[in-house]
C-alpha cells in the first residue's frame, strides 16, 4: 500500500505466546508479526501447529536464528530447506536472519557470535548469501549484531564489515536493529547516526526495536524492557531518509507489564511513522503544485 509517494510501513511485534493479547481478539494491535522460524520446524509437519493455525491470515515474517551468514562454514542446506518450507506455508512477506557466526560443521553454537572480520570472511559471507537466496527462494534481510567484542586480527569493525558487504553483494538487504546500534554506541566507539547514514536507504528492508538493560557497567540486548527514548530518536532520524517495509518491536523476557510496554511502544512507533508520512505527503503536494518532479521517497521499495 502506498500513501502519498511513500509506501505504508507495517508496524508489528515479534510473536510470543506470552503476548498473545497483541495478536488475537477482535482488535489486534499489530499489522504483522515476526515468527522465530526455528521454533516451528518439525520432521513431519510443523512444530506448534496450533499457533500457526491461530495466526493464519496475518502477514508474517520468517526470522531465522541459525543462518550462519558470517561464517566460513556457511549455512546448512537442510536448515535453509526448513526455512523455505515454513516460509512457503505461512506465505511469509519476508525472510531474515543475522550477520553472525552461529555454528561450525556439525555443531551449533547456540548463540549469535561475532567473527574475525577480514576479507576471507567477506568473500565467504557473499557466497553464503547467494546460497541462502537460492535455497529459500527469497531475498534475505540480515540483522546487525549487538557486540562488545572485537576479535584480534580483524581488518574491519562489525559496522565496517556490514557496510562493506552491502557493496560486495546486492542479494540482501538490512534488518536494521536500532537498539543494537545504540547499545554498540554505549559499549564501543560507534557513532550510531553516522552508521545509519552510511547505509543506502533502499537497502534498509525492515527495523527491529527493543529495550536492553545495563549490567555490570555494560549494556545488553536483553529484549526485556520498553524501547529506550534514544532508540526512538534514531528511528525518527532514519525515517527522515528511508521508508522501511516493517518495524518490529521485540520482547523476550521480564513479562510483568510487558503487554503494556509493547502496546505503548507500538503507539509511539505509529506516531513517528505518521509524522514522517504526513511530512512526505505535504512535500510531495508542494512539489507537484510547483511543477517540480520528485523521486520516490528514500528509495522506497516493496516487500
Amino acid at each position: 500500500m502506498v500513501k502519498g509517494n511513500r509506501p505504508m510501513t507495517l508496524v508489528g511485534a515479534g510473536y510470543r505466546p506470552e503476548l498473545s493479547g497483541l495478536f488475537h481478539g477482535e482488535q489486534p494491535v499489530v499489522d504483522c508479526f515476526e515468527l522465530i522460524a526455528d521454533r516451528y520446524f518439525g520432521d513431519k509437519g510443523f512444530g506448534r501447529p496450533w499457533e500457526l493455525r491461530r495466526i493464519a491470515g496475518v502477514p508474517k515474517i520468517a526470522h531465522g536464528l541459525c543462518g550462519n551468514a558470517a561464517s566460513v562454514h556457511g549455512p546448512d542446506t537442510a536448515y535453509l530447506e526448513q526455512i523455505r518450507r515454513l516460509a512457503d506455508a505461512i506465505e511469509a512477506i519476508a525472510y531474515s536472519d543475522h550477520m553472525a557466526l552461529t555454528g561450525v560443521t556439525g555443531r551449533a553454537l547456540g548463540h549469535l557470535a561475532p567473527n574475525l572480520y577480514d576479507d576471507e570472511l567477506l568473500a565467504a559471507a557473499r557466497r553464503n548469501i547467494t546460497k541462502m537466496v537460492a535455497i529459500t527462494g527469497r531475498r534475505v534481510r540480515l540483522e546487525n549484531l549487538a557486540t562488545k567484542t572485537m576479535i584480534t586480527g580483524s581488518k574491519y569493525t562489525p559496522e565496517e564489515f556490514y557496510l562493506r558487504l552491502l557493496d560486495e553483494s546486492d542479494e540482501w538487504d538490512c534488518l536494521l536493529d536500532l537498539t543494537n546500534i545504540w547499545i554498540n554506541s554505549r559499549n564501543r566507539d560507534v557513532d550510531p547516526v553516522q552508521f545509519i547514514d552510511a547505509i543506502p536507504p533502499h537497502r534498509i528492508g525492515y527495523i527491529h526495536l527493543a529495550g536492553g538493560m545495563l549490567s555490570h557497567g555494560e549494556w545488553i540486548d536483553s529484549h526485556s524492557h520498553a524501547v529506550h527514548a534514544e532508540v526512538f530518536e534514531l528511528l525518527d532520524h532514519l525515517l527522515a531518509r528511508a521508508a522501511p517495509d516493517v518495524i518490529i518491536i521485540e520482547r523476550d523476557g521480564n513479562w510483568t507489564g510487558a503487554d503494556s510496554d509493547v502496546r505503548d511502544d507500538l503507539i509511539r512507533v505509529r506516531q513517528i511513522v505518521a509524522r514522517h508520512q504526513q511530512a512526505d505527503t505535504t512535500q510531495h503536494t508542494q512539489f507537484a503544485a510547483a511543477g517540480i518532479p520528485q523521486r520516490t521517497a528514500a528509495g522506497a521499495k516493496g516487500l
